[in-house]
């Protein structure tokens, strides 16, 4: 996930906040002389990378809020200060890594020249598999089948499967018709399956043995 990291500033005034590739740490207790706007958005960066924890822990049968505030390490009540609920907050968590595990197949595709569309598809594919091996709660969160009643999330993963589908087709053969209505989704939903179960593994190198297999899959398809 992308994650937020607390700096003591060099300069005087309050302490700044930055972006970088590290797990968020909790506030320090007491006054800490943080900016309200920052604080809310360390709180509401936890509580998305717990979520997808407590998914990869528990599974969606025993998933609870209790135990998303507990790995996040804030109170019920800050909690429902920005979610309504727990799948509000697994919501909000699926879309932010659905967005980008998508900037990461994209950023692949088009670094690879254009030449070779086979190989830019491959390159992304590789660059989607290798964000999720090495996030596998967040692997586990995005490829998972949700409840049938938990319908917002049901419809999140459909569109996340047509997103990434559609984008293959375009890096494949732009402006080319689909074969059949609604294919891409349904291919991209069998590949997301087969990540849920390695997933489920909690090893990344077996999520990562599934490169060669799905591209072949995706390509001759698509």
């Amino acid at each position: 996930m992308t994650r937020l990291r607390l700096v003591a500033s060099t300069a005087t005034g309050p302490n700044l906040a930055e972006l970088g590739p590290v797990a968020p740490e909790r506030l320090p207790p007491g006054r800490h002389g943080l900016p309200a706007h920052l604080v809310r958005t360390h709180q509401r960066q936890r509580l998305l990378e717990a979520a997808a924890t407590a998914l990869s822990e528990q599974g969606y049968g025993r998933l609870t809020a209790a135990r998303v505030t507990e790995l996040a390490g804030v109170s019920s009540r800050t909690f429902y200060q920005h979610f309504e609920d727990l799948w509000a907050c697994l919501l909000a968590a699926y879309e932010t890594e659905a967005a980008l595990l998508c900037a990461h197949l994209e950023n692949a595709c088009g670094a690879f020249p254009e030449g070779d569309r086979p190989a830019r598809a491959r390159a992304g594919i590789g660059a989607a598999i290798d964000f999720l091996a090495n996030e596998p709660a967040v692997a586990r969160l995005l490829s998972a089948e949700p409840p049938p009643q938990v319908t917002a999330l049901a419809a999140a993963r459909r569109d996340l499967a047509k997103r990434l589908g559609t984008r293959l087709r375009a890096v494949l053969e732009p402006g080319g018709a689909t074969p059949l209505p609604g294919l891409e989704r349904r291919l991209i939903g069998a590949a997301m399956a087969l990540v849920a179960a390695r997933a489920a593994s909690g090893d990344p190198q077996r999520l990562r043995e599934l490169e060669p297999e799905l591209s072949e899959l995706l390509l001759a398809s698509l």
